[in-house]
Protein backbone atom coordinates (compact mmCIF):
# COMPACT_ATOMS: atom_id res chain seq x y z
CA UNK A 1 0.00 0.00 0.00
CA UNK A 2 1.32 3.34 -0.97
CA UNK A 3 1.18 6.46 1.93
CA UNK A 4 0.49 9.33 -0.90
CA UNK A 5 0.08 9.25 -4.86
CA UNK A 6 0.60 12.13 -6.78
CA UNK A 7 -1.09 12.58 -10.24
CA UNK A 8 -0.05 15.27 -12.61
CA UNK A 9 0.38 16.18 -16.23
CA UNK A 10 3.68 17.33 -16.98
CA UNK A 11 7.55 16.42 -15.31
CA UNK A 12 8.14 19.33 -12.64
CA UNK A 13 4.30 19.76 -11.52
CA UNK A 14 5.59 17.29 -8.39
CA UNK A 15 8.27 19.35 -7.32
CA UNK A 16 6.38 22.95 -7.68
CA UNK A 17 3.03 22.20 -5.41
CA UNK A 18 4.43 19.13 -3.18
CA UNK A 19 7.99 18.51 -3.04
CA UNK A 20 8.40 18.69 0.59
CA UNK A 21 5.01 16.78 1.31
CA UNK A 22 7.00 14.15 -0.70
CA UNK A 23 10.28 14.59 1.04
CA UNK A 24 8.39 14.27 4.21
CA UNK A 25 6.93 11.50 3.62
CA UNK A 26 9.44 9.71 2.41
CA UNK A 27 12.07 10.42 5.15
CA UNK A 28 9.35 9.57 7.90
CA UNK A 29 9.41 5.81 5.94
CA UNK A 30 6.45 6.28 4.00
CA UNK A 31 5.78 5.03 0.58
CA UNK A 32 5.16 7.60 -2.36
CA UNK A 33 4.42 7.09 -5.86
CA UNK A 34 3.85 9.32 -8.76
CA UNK A 35 2.16 9.34 -11.85
CA UNK A 36 3.09 11.78 -14.56
CA UNK A 37 0.26 11.44 -18.03
CA UNK A 38 3.17 13.66 -20.58
CA UNK A 39 6.46 13.60 -20.92
CA UNK A 40 6.48 17.59 -20.97
CA UNK A 41 7.41 17.87 -24.92
CA UNK A 42 5.76 21.16 -25.05
CA UNK A 43 8.10 22.40 -22.90
CA UNK A 44 10.91 24.65 -23.51
CA UNK A 45 14.83 23.27 -24.50
CA UNK A 46 16.73 26.52 -23.23
CA UNK A 47 19.53 25.01 -25.97
CA UNK A 48 20.14 22.18 -23.90
CA UNK A 49 18.68 20.31 -26.13
CA UNK A 50 17.23 19.49 -29.22
CA UNK A 51 13.77 19.66 -29.71
CA UNK A 52 13.24 16.17 -30.30
CA UNK A 53 14.94 15.32 -27.70
CA UNK A 54 13.07 17.15 -25.04
CA UNK A 55 10.56 14.36 -23.90
CA UNK A 56 13.55 11.84 -22.82
CA UNK A 57 15.61 14.60 -21.18
CA UNK A 58 11.95 16.05 -19.44
CA UNK A 59 11.90 12.25 -18.11
CA UNK A 60 15.36 12.55 -16.96
CA UNK A 61 15.11 15.60 -15.16
CA UNK A 62 11.65 14.11 -13.40
CA UNK A 63 13.10 10.60 -12.43
CA UNK A 64 16.26 12.69 -10.68
CA UNK A 65 14.56 14.86 -9.14
CA UNK A 66 12.16 12.50 -7.82
CA UNK A 67 14.78 10.24 -7.06
CA UNK A 68 15.92 13.26 -4.64
CA UNK A 69 12.47 13.44 -2.96
CA UNK A 70 12.52 9.59 -1.97
CA UNK A 71 9.98 8.86 -4.84
CA UNK A 72 10.59 5.30 -6.17
CA UNK A 73 7.59 4.36 -7.75
CA UNK A 74 7.85 6.69 -10.72
CA UNK A 75 5.20 5.94 -13.60
CA UNK A 76 5.14 8.24 -17.03
CA UNK A 77 2.83 8.11 -19.88
CA UNK A 78 3.74 9.48 -23.32
CA UNK A 79 0.56 11.57 -24.32
CA UNK A 80 0.78 14.95 -26.19
CA UNK A 81 0.69 17.60 -23.98
CA UNK A 82 -0.67 21.17 -24.56
CA UNK A 83 1.36 23.12 -27.18
CA UNK A 84 0.25 27.01 -27.19
CA UNK A 85 0.79 29.06 -30.32
CA UNK A 86 3.62 31.01 -29.81
CA UNK A 87 7.12 30.88 -30.22
CA UNK A 88 8.21 27.50 -29.26
CA UNK A 89 8.16 26.26 -32.72
CA UNK A 90 6.08 23.92 -32.51
CA UNK A 91 2.22 23.65 -33.97
CA UNK A 92 -0.75 24.47 -31.68
CA UNK A 93 -2.05 21.31 -29.92
CA UNK A 94 -4.66 20.79 -27.31
CA UNK A 95 -2.77 18.48 -25.20
CA UNK A 96 -4.72 15.87 -22.63
CA UNK A 97 -8.01 17.11 -24.34
CA UNK A 98 -7.57 15.50 -27.66
CA UNK A 99 -6.61 12.03 -25.97
CA UNK A 100 -10.12 9.54 -25.50
CA UNK A 101 -11.09 10.18 -21.91
CA UNK A 102 -11.86 6.38 -21.43
CA UNK A 103 -7.80 5.86 -22.45
CA UNK A 104 -6.71 8.43 -19.55
CA UNK A 105 -9.47 7.18 -16.93
CA UNK A 106 -8.27 3.42 -17.47
CA UNK A 107 -4.39 4.53 -16.70
CA UNK A 108 -5.16 6.18 -13.66
CA UNK A 109 -7.64 3.76 -12.11
CA UNK A 110 -4.71 1.04 -13.21
CA UNK A 111 -2.33 3.03 -10.77
CA UNK A 112 -5.08 3.70 -8.24
CA UNK A 113 -5.38 0.08 -8.18
CA UNK A 114 -1.59 -1.28 -8.41
CA UNK A 115 -0.27 1.40 -5.73
CA UNK A 116 -3.32 0.95 -3.46
CA UNK A 117 -2.84 5.14 -2.09
CA UNK A 118 -4.27 6.25 1.07
CA UNK A 119 -4.16 9.35 -0.40
CA UNK A 120 -4.67 11.13 -3.28
CA UNK A 121 -2.89 14.55 -4.82
CA UNK A 122 -3.39 16.33 -8.05
CA UNK A 123 -4.80 19.79 -9.13
CA UNK A 124 -7.70 21.56 -8.55
CA UNK A 125 -10.70 22.35 -10.80
CA UNK A 126 -9.45 25.27 -11.99
CA UNK A 127 -6.26 23.95 -12.27
CA UNK A 128 -4.05 26.28 -10.49
CA UNK A 129 -3.35 28.32 -13.04
CA UNK A 130 -6.15 27.88 -15.38
CA UNK A 131 -3.48 25.50 -17.86
CA UNK A 132 -5.81 22.72 -20.42
CA UNK A 133 -3.78 19.91 -19.26
CA UNK A 134 -4.07 20.70 -15.59
CA UNK A 135 -7.71 21.53 -15.41
CA UNK A 136 -8.42 17.90 -17.41
CA UNK A 137 -6.13 15.70 -14.34
CA UNK A 138 -8.20 16.91 -12.38
CA UNK A 139 -11.36 16.06 -13.65
CA UNK A 140 -10.38 12.73 -14.45
CA UNK A 141 -8.73 12.25 -10.97
CA UNK A 142 -11.83 13.02 -9.35
CA UNK A 143 -13.24 10.78 -11.46
CA UNK A 144 -10.93 7.24 -11.17
CA UNK A 145 -11.39 8.00 -7.11
CA UNK A 146 -15.25 8.28 -7.37
CA UNK A 147 -14.72 4.91 -9.77
CA UNK A 148 -12.58 3.00 -7.14
CA UNK A 149 -13.94 4.28 -3.31
CA UNK A 150 -17.21 2.08 -5.15
CA UNK A 151 -15.62 -1.04 -4.12
CA UNK A 152 -14.47 -2.51 -1.03
CA UNK A 153 -11.25 -2.89 -0.10
CA UNK A 154 -10.00 0.41 -1.81
CA UNK A 155 -8.13 1.85 1.08
CA UNK A 156 -8.15 5.44 0.08
CA UNK A 157 -8.73 7.35 2.89
CA UNK A 158 -8.70 11.14 0.93
CA UNK A 159 -8.39 12.80 -2.33
CA UNK A 160 -6.88 16.74 -2.17
CA UNK A 161 -5.58 18.70 -4.78
CA UNK A 162 -3.27 21.31 -4.48
CA UNK A 163 -4.34 24.99 -3.56
CA UNK A 164 -3.01 28.41 -4.01
CA UNK A 165 -3.55 30.85 -0.94
CA UNK A 166 -5.58 33.20 -3.16
CA UNK A 167 -7.16 33.16 -6.63
CA UNK A 168 -4.84 32.96 -9.30
CA UNK A 169 -5.65 34.04 -13.30
CA UNK A 170 -2.90 32.20 -15.79
CA UNK A 171 -2.26 33.62 -19.19
CA UNK A 172 -4.78 34.11 -21.29
CA UNK A 173 -4.39 31.84 -24.03
CA UNK A 174 -6.60 29.31 -26.23
CA UNK A 175 -7.84 26.72 -24.20
CA UNK A 176 -6.63 28.51 -20.78
CA UNK A 177 -9.68 28.56 -18.23
CA UNK A 178 -11.36 32.47 -18.50
CA UNK A 179 -10.50 34.64 -15.50
CA UNK A 180 -13.94 34.41 -14.38
CA UNK A 181 -14.38 30.56 -14.63
CA UNK A 182 -10.78 30.32 -12.68
CA UNK A 183 -12.59 32.70 -9.68
CA UNK A 184 -15.65 30.44 -9.71
CA UNK A 185 -13.79 26.58 -9.46
CA UNK A 186 -10.83 28.01 -6.63
CA UNK A 187 -10.86 26.22 -3.49
CA UNK A 188 -9.31 27.61 -0.97
CA UNK A 189 -6.57 26.02 1.26
CA UNK A 190 -7.86 23.51 4.11
CA UNK A 191 -4.61 21.99 4.95
CA UNK A 192 -0.66 23.61 4.88
CA UNK A 193 2.62 21.47 5.34
CA UNK A 194 5.70 23.43 5.74
CA UNK A 195 8.54 22.73 3.95
CA UNK A 196 11.03 23.22 7.13
CA UNK A 197 14.28 21.14 6.87
CA UNK A 198 12.49 19.95 3.75
CA UNK A 199 13.30 23.30 1.57
CA UNK A 200 16.56 22.19 0.56
CA UNK A 201 15.36 18.57 -0.95
CA UNK A 202 12.69 20.48 -3.13
CA UNK A 203 14.91 23.17 -4.36
CA UNK A 204 17.60 20.49 -5.17
CA UNK A 205 14.72 18.62 -6.90
CA UNK A 206 13.67 21.90 -8.98
CA UNK A 207 17.16 22.49 -9.49
CA UNK A 208 16.91 18.84 -11.73
CA UNK A 209 14.03 20.46 -14.47
CA UNK A 210 17.07 22.60 -15.86
CA UNK A 211 15.34 22.36 -19.28
CA UNK A 212 11.91 24.26 -17.49
CA UNK A 213 14.44 26.89 -15.23
CA UNK A 214 12.23 29.40 -16.49
CA UNK A 215 9.14 28.28 -15.65
CA UNK A 216 11.24 27.56 -12.01
CA UNK A 217 12.11 31.01 -11.82
CA UNK A 218 8.60 32.07 -12.90
CA UNK A 219 6.93 30.32 -10.19
CA UNK A 220 9.39 31.36 -7.53
CA UNK A 221 8.13 35.03 -8.77
CA UNK A 222 4.70 34.66 -8.78
CA UNK A 223 4.45 32.47 -5.33
CA UNK A 224 7.58 32.43 -3.21
CA UNK A 225 5.87 31.34 -0.08
CA UNK A 226 4.97 28.20 -1.56
CA UNK A 227 8.40 27.32 -1.45
CA UNK A 228 7.97 27.34 2.12
CA UNK A 229 4.69 26.14 3.06
CA UNK A 230 2.61 23.85 0.60
CA UNK A 231 -1.00 24.32 0.55
CA UNK A 232 -3.45 21.70 -0.28
CA UNK A 233 -7.42 21.25 -0.08
CA UNK A 234 -9.17 17.95 0.91
CA UNK A 235 -12.00 17.59 -1.40
CA UNK A 236 -13.04 14.19 -0.50
CA UNK A 237 -13.87 13.58 2.54
CA UNK A 238 -14.83 17.21 2.90
CA UNK A 239 -13.72 19.69 5.82
CA UNK A 240 -16.60 20.01 8.01
CA UNK A 241 -18.23 23.59 7.34
CA UNK A 242 -16.58 26.27 9.20
CA UNK A 243 -13.79 24.00 10.11
CA UNK A 244 -10.31 26.20 9.89
CA UNK A 245 -7.63 25.33 8.14
CA UNK A 246 -4.43 23.81 9.79
CA UNK A 247 -1.30 23.20 9.29
CA UNK A 248 -0.22 19.21 9.62
CA UNK A 249 2.81 16.99 9.45
CA UNK A 250 1.51 15.73 6.40
CA UNK A 251 -1.68 14.63 4.51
Amino acid sequence: MTDLLLIVPHPDDEAFGAGALLARVATGGGRTAVLTLTRGAAGRTLGLCSREELPAVRERELRSALEVLGVADVTVLDHQDYVPDDDRGLPAHPGLAAVPEAELLDAIVGTLERTRPRVVLTFPPNGSNGHPDHVTTSRLVRAAVERVTQRDGHGLEALYYYAAPASFVGPQRPGFLEEAEMHARYLPPTHFVDAGEFLALKLQALGHHATQALSVLTFMRRMPERLLVESFHRAWPPVAPGEAPRTVERL
